[in-house]
């Protein structure tokens, strides 16, 4: 298989170019920035996702948060006690990489700090959190789902890692998520939820489908007594191509199954 995954014409890059974009310092270019009419576009990129999970059911209430890296040492984020179905271009908050708040009327959503050092490790450029029942079905159970059994859960989702519970708001939460994400765009939270990063923040939301929508599958799987099948060796190398052709995180260190067992039985594996 190609190295380089070649798609003619090429995608569009949705991302901020925070790299090439302004990096204000003072109160005036702050000001200026937080309310340019290309940020003012990344604020509603993040009120349209916020309504997107909300409408799936992935978050209740105050629930979920989003963020986006607007430049070298900025981000914009979601507020906290916000509902994010009805989140609004006025209510989104601007910080800086250390989680200390710059600009917007509402304060930061305490879980920022993890978004920031999931950005710090793997370089994304978006991040979201958010509680999707069947991730979270599987994430209370203190498990994860098994990987090579369907090829578009591998290309996306990759082996999802299962971080190590700490209280949420924290700098432990902070570094347990962060080194988690080193394994895999989609994290599962120990006995919480999930956080999703991509290079844009439609991205990030994608993942969290693409990761509920196929632990809902299992579960379905599961509930007519049937053996949930694993894909042989040959083709699971296929997929880890695939997903390595297309930028996307592969642990080097990760072996081609995460298990062999699921709900209490061995999975029958291809040859």
């Amino acid at each position: 298989m190609d190295k380089k995954l070649y798609i003619n014409p090429p995608l569009v890059d949705r991302a901020y170019d925070w790299k090439n974009g302004p990096q204000p310092k003072t109160r005036k270019e702050l000001d200026r920035f937080f309310n340019s009419a290309a940020i003012n576009r990344v604020k509603d990129q993040i009120c349209e996702m916020g309504r997107r999970i909300y409408a799936k059911g992935y978050t209740d209430g105050n629930g979920g948060n989003l963020s986006v890296r607007v430049g070298e040492d900025l981000v914009l984020c979601s507020p906290t006690l916000c509902c994010k179905g009805f989140m609004k271009r006025e209510d989104i908050c601007l910080v800086d990489m250390n989680a200390g708040q710059l600009c917007g009327y509402r304060p930061r959503t305490s879980e920022v700090k993890v978004h920031i050092a999931m950005m710090k490790a793997t370089g994304m450029n978006a991040c979201m959190h958010c509680h999707p029942p069947h991730c979270n079905a599987f994430i209370f159970a203190g498990i994860v789902p098994p990987n090579g059994v369907n090829p578009e859960a591998d290309i996306f989702l990759n082996q999802i890692p299962l971080a190590p519970y700490a209280t949420p708001g924290t700098d432990e939460v902070a570094k347990s998520v962060a080194e988690a994400a080193k394994k895999s765009n989609v994290v599962f939270m120990a006995n919480h939820g999930i956080v999703c990063g991509g290079r844009d923040v439609e991205e990030a939301e994608w993942f969290a489908e693409n990761a509920d929508a196929y632990c809902q599958v299992l579960l379905l799987a599961n509930a007519h007594g049937g053996k949930v099948n694993q894909l042989a060796p040959k083709f699971v190398k296929d997929i880890v191509a695939i997903r390595k052709a297309m930028g996307l995180t592969v642990d080097p260190k990760q072996g081609l199954y995460n298990t062999g067992k699921f709900n209490g039985y061995k999975m029958p594996r291809g040859k």
